[in-house]
């Protein structure tokens, strides 16, 4: 009997991860982009609640049955997300602003206590009543396709499920797909998109697969372009970078990644032809259909990088047994970076990202640099003194910022208005103190951590998502639209490392992640 009470839980997992992973991203209501947040969270909050108060019902009763399905240990991960849990607890309870404000729902964007449990309790139910289907990769690459296919619709004219109305967003690409705010758009393609990529590159699949991940990442990869965020940019090439050793190791994985950097280029000639503007004016877009030189080239690079990994398909080579290679290519790495870093103290820059950068190391903080973050940033850390160990409470951000650079603020947009640092971990050290901060940094470190000491190709598929969306966390902010994704990734990402019908093949694989991942 408890095996049959042990599937269902298994069952009802499966199914609470294809919604979150599927299905949420895409649910809106009547009002559009309007009420795009509020929309979000009731069917977070629903869709959660019913999968937790479910799970705990069967517990209780075979507690009271006397059948134990209990019966695994708590991984080390799992007791530090309880701890996260206990820490959101206590600063709630802490906060100044318990009993003027609700702080349960939230302040800023219903990032209260009552999401922050949500998040973390969906992790630690997946991952501990779980089991790690194959599928649930796919699932990411399918509902890339799903996103990316309403956003291509609006962007060639068309409005699926009425998202835009009364001219909020009419097809400026501010608003797109069913997530809204562009930044959030990319914060949810860290993931799907790394998936999608990766998956191609490094798993076994299947053809009807590998055909859904190359339509993830095509279909992706143009509407990234229009969006054009630079925080997604820098959390993909930070993963790129990362992984570059990984793909050359083989002619197979260096065969399909050049497959994936011709789609991508694709793309991108897609976007040059048919040339779109947007004009203000009349708040609609023009597409103005053009051939240059340009995309001449973009497209016989296309060609000839298709037919080169053709080629490679053919010449067998295998080195994933040489420890070297990657040590050599980290050390390089961590070499060229120190240089870059030189070059750009030293070389004054005139203008954009590089200027900004050089100005920075020179400690030039200017409010202007890195699109109003570091405005947000100078002004966020001297608050962390005021409530330093469990912060002022849940999304209380807004209620610390606001009053005290009410001056500051009004002189940037007399509508602004920041909940955020635009910063997930510098927001949650005035939310959640220090403690909480170091905690959740633990929590991320510790699973990337033993993602790598037990790794294997799926493995290392989510680990790629999971760091990529932690890259763009430094320039973007913690919202129900995309968080909830995030976390079940992570409660999936323990079920594949701790998969109990491969433990034996860990020491094996462990083994051969230090000489160079040759994944099993």
């Amino acid at each position: 009997m408890k095996g049959v009470w042990s599937n269902i839980t298994k069952y009802m997992t499966d199914i609470f991860i294809f919604l979150i992973i599927v299905l949420f991203p895409l649910m809106v209501d009547e009002t559009g982009f309007f009420n795009i947040l509020d929309c979000k969270f009731e069917c977070f909050i629903t869709i959660s609640c019913i999968y937790l108060g479910s799970i705990t019902l069967i517990v209780i009763y075979n507690l009271i049955r006397k059948n134990n399905i209990l019966n695994k240990k708590l991984s080390k991960i799992q007791i530090i997300g309880l701890i996260f849990l206990l820490l959101n607890i206590i600063s709630y309870f802490l906060s100044p602003f318990l009993k003027t404000n609700d702080l349960f729902i939230g302040v800023g964007r219903k990032e209260g206590l009552l999401t922050s449990c949500l998040y973390i309790l969906s992790f630690l139910y997946v991952s501990y009543f779980g089991e790690f289907r194959k599928r649930y990769i796919l699932y990411f690459s399918i509902s890339s396709i799903l996103v990316n296919l309403i956003a291509i619709l609006q962007f060639v004219g068309f409005n699926p499920f009425n998202m835009y109305q009364d001219g909020i967003g009419t097809h400026n690409v501010s608003f797109m797909t069913t997530i809204g705010n562009i930044d959030f758009i990319s914060a949810l393609f860290t993931m799907l998109i790394t998936i999608s990529f990766n998956a191609y590159i490094f798993l076994d699949n299947k053809k009807y697969e590998n055909i859904i991940h190359l339509l993830s990442v095509f279909m992706g990869s143009f509407i990234f372009q229009i969006i054009n965020v630079s925080s997604g940019k820098l959390a993909f090439g930070v993963v790129l970078i990362l992984t570059l050793p990984f793909i050359f190791m083989t002619n197979k994985r260096l065969s399909n990644f050049l497959k994936m950097v011709s789609l991508v280029l694709l793309s991108t000639a897609v976007n040059i032809f048919i040339n779109v503007e947007y004009h203000y004016d009349v708040g609609g877009l023009g597409f103005y259909f053009k051939f240059n030189y340009i995309l001449l080239l973009l497209l016989i690079v296309v060609i000839v990088l298709y037919f080169l990994s053709r080629y490679l398909e053919k010449l067998e080579y295998d080195i994933t047994k040489s420890e070297k290679i990657t040590k050599y290519y980290y050390l390089l790495l961590g070499v060229g970076t120190i240089f870059g870093l030189i070059t750009l103290y030293i070389i004054p820059f005139k203008s954009g990202f590089l200027y900004e950068i050089h100005e920075l190391l020179h400690f030039n903080f200017d409010d202007d640099f890195g699109t109003y973050r570091i405005f947000l940033w100078k002004r966020t850390l001297p608050l962390i003194k005021d409530y330093p160990v469990f912060g002022s409470g849940p999304d209380t951000f807004v209620l610390r910022f606001m009053p005290l650079y009410s001056e500051d603020i009004a002189r940037i947009g007399p509508f602004s208005i920041n909940d955020t640092s635009a910063n997930i971990y510098l927001t949650m050290l005035i939310n959640l103190g220090i403690s909480g901060t170091i905690i959740y940094i633990v929590f991320i470190v510790e699973s990337i951590y033993m993602g790598i000491k037990k790794i294997n190709k799926n493995v290392f598929v989510l680990l790629c998502a999971i760091i990529c969306y932690c890259v763009q966390s430094f320039f973007n902010l913690s919202v129900v639209i995309v968080s909830p994704v995030f976390w079940v990734l992570l409660g999936i990402n323990h079920l594949c490392v701790y998969e109990k019908k491969k433990e034996e093949k860990y020491e094996k694989e462990k083994r051969t992640w230090k000489r160079g991942v040759k994944f099993n």
